[in-house]
């Protein structure tokens, strides 16, 4: 018995080109590009109601990427997508728009070896940065959290395709700089984390109730954003900024501040190093090994309510956007 029509077409190539590029390996393109564009499809929502183009971009988009077959249904719903973007009534909506759009029109990338081509792997992602940096005050820092995310969505599928293609050009303005940034960090390895030397001491906040001798070890859910696992545990040698530390923690009961001990190597905190403060001045760091608690401090200022109240509200409108409190 032969195999079926469909299951044939699903390996072949979509057309001719510099290299094969089969129809599974569109579907997981499109499905990143979607999945890179849904968290800002909030902002283009809360300034523009009622206009649904850009999300029957996205719903076209994922239906390809499940399974139905590519038709005008993805060409037609970027195109109206873009047209809702050009009608936007904010950037930030506009940028928005245009990821979800992107996302439906990744469905026609070409196995043709050229740079512009990149742009229907990573421009959803590229427009969802923009989007959410300026919903946020125009904040570079944003847009890196969702650079960071997007290149940590792309499965080893999308690697691969993405490496059959030319770097990304130069870019010439914000959105074409975010989607170089994107397309670096996907293909280059990451540089090795520098290990500190730092002689302390050092701290730990939360909301938990410890005693001297209490390790704290990764692999639990974090205190922090959506509560998933932690890959590391974090400390700091910065007196000042504990006490915040504790308060945002999850939990009942007021922050806790205690002294810690490395167990082993720490690093660079790359949620601040990386994304905020080069250099790393707030001493921040984090570490794959245990701490060993010390001591309670006691006698810290707590922060005011209004600063505890504000940096909840920035963190519930990150996470709106996608975008963890803490990048593990």
């Amino acid at each position: 018995m032969g195999v079926p029509r469909c299951a044939r077409l699903e390996r072949m190539a979509i057309r001719p080109g510099d290299f094969e590029l089969t129809m599974d390996e569109l579907r997981a393109v499109v499905g990143y590009a979607a999945a890179c564009a849904d968290p800002v499809l909030v902002v283009f929502q809360s300034a523009c109601p009622g206009d649904s183009r850009p999300a029957a971009a996205l719903q076209a988009g994922r239906a390809f990427a499940d399974g139905a077959s590519r038709s005008r249904l993805q060409r037609t719903a970027a195109a109206d997508a873009h047209r809702a973007a050009g009608e936007a009534t904010t950037e930030a909506a506009r940028h928005a728009a245009s990821a979800a759009a992107d996302a439906a029109a990744s469905a026609y990338l070409h196995p043709l070896a050229r740079a512009t081509q990149v742009r229907h792997i990573l421009g959803a992602a590229a427009h969802a940065a923009r989007a959410a940096e300026l919903a946020r005050g125009d904040d570079p820092v944003v847009a890196e959290y969702v650079i960071i995310a997007a290149a940590k969505r792309a499965t080893p599928v999308v690697r691969d395709v993405l490496t059959r293609y030319p770097r990304a050009p130069k870019g010439r303005n914000r959105v074409a700089v975010l989607l170089e940034r994107l397309d670096s960090l996907i293909r280059d390895p990451p540089a090795a984390p520098r290990v500190v030397d730092d002689p302390g001491p050092f701290f730990h906040g939360t909301k938990a109730d410890l005693r001297p001798g209490d390790l704290l070890t990764p692999g639990w859910r974090s205190n922090y954003g959506s509560g998933r696992q932690a890959n590391h545990i974090y400390l700091t040698a910065d007196r000042e900024g504990v006490p915040l530390a504790a308060e945002l923690a999850r939990g009942e009961g007021a922050g806790r501040v205690y002294r810690v001990e490395p167990l082993g190597t720490i690093e660079d905190d790359p949620n601040v190093t990386d994304k905020r403060f080069p250099g790393n001045p707030t001493r921040s760091y984090r570490t794959t090994e245990p701490l060993r608690v010390v001591e309670e401090v006691t006698g810290w200022q707590r922060p005011s309510p209004e600063l505890i109240g504000t940096m909840r509200q920035r963190m519930a409108e990150l996470a709106r956007l996608g975008i963890e409190a803490i990048d593990d």
